[in-house]
């Protein structure tokens, strides 16, 4: 029985891997339209004919790394009798898909300033998980599971945990003060919930 090949990725999907790994590299300005279409195989006027300019391709990688609009809307944060469990599960699911970022951050956060409407593109993914953790603790809320907490502020505390070890990684190459594991996870779970849970 013959092998089928695996489809060949497109030249427009071949230019943003190619694009992303280069300005990671070098940064934006360390990167050229003809470095990228070489590392891609292509032609440099495909890279224009797809993006226009640089800037073009790099808000593409941008849109492209930071879109997790998919992912959010499978998942679903239902409060259990066992929230310390709960929140040490996705923490663990936050730390490693941040970290698997690390360094586009750096360059995103090294890039802002010169283009402030990347923030608009950049903050959907910080906000849309802030987003699914509130609606996770107005759900506990509700169930009797926590105090009169706002589930906005408990939202935005506990991703503020796990953001704060991906800038150090960003910058430093790892989080100094704690190793983010598992362990670390349940730890700073089970403390975030007796501080907030009804007594």
């Amino acid at each position: 029985m013959a092998r089928r090949k695996a489809p060949k990725a497109s030249a427009r999907e071949r230019v943003l891997d190619a694009a992303l790994e280069l300005f990671v590299e070098l940064g934006y300005k360390g990167t050229t339209t003809r470095a990228v279409s070489a590392r891609a195989r292509v032609n440099e006027v495909t890279v224009f004919r797809h993006f226009g300019t640089k800037q073009g391709l790099f808000r593409a990688v941008v849109l492209r790394e930071t879109d997790i609009r998919d992912r959010l809307e499978g998942l679903e944060l239902r409060p259990s009798d066992d929230m310390v469990a709960d929140l040490a599960g996705f923490g663990t699911m936050m730390a490693e898909e941040m970290g698997s970022r690390a360094a586009l951050l750096k360059l995103l956060l090294s890039e802002v300033g010169h283009d402030p409407a990347l923030w608009a593109q950049v903050s959907q993914a910080p906000f849309g998980v802030i987003g699914k953790l509130e609606g996770y603790f107005s759900r506990a809320r509700a169930e009797g599971l926590l105090g009169d907490v706002d589930p906005h502020l408990a939202a935005t505390a506990f991703f503020s945990f796990y953001f704060r070890s991906l800038i150090s990684r960003s910058f430093l190459g790892r989080d100094v003060f704690i190793e983010m594991d598992r362990p670390t996870a349940e730890g700073f779970a089970r403390i975030f919930v007796d501080g907030i849970a009804r007594r």
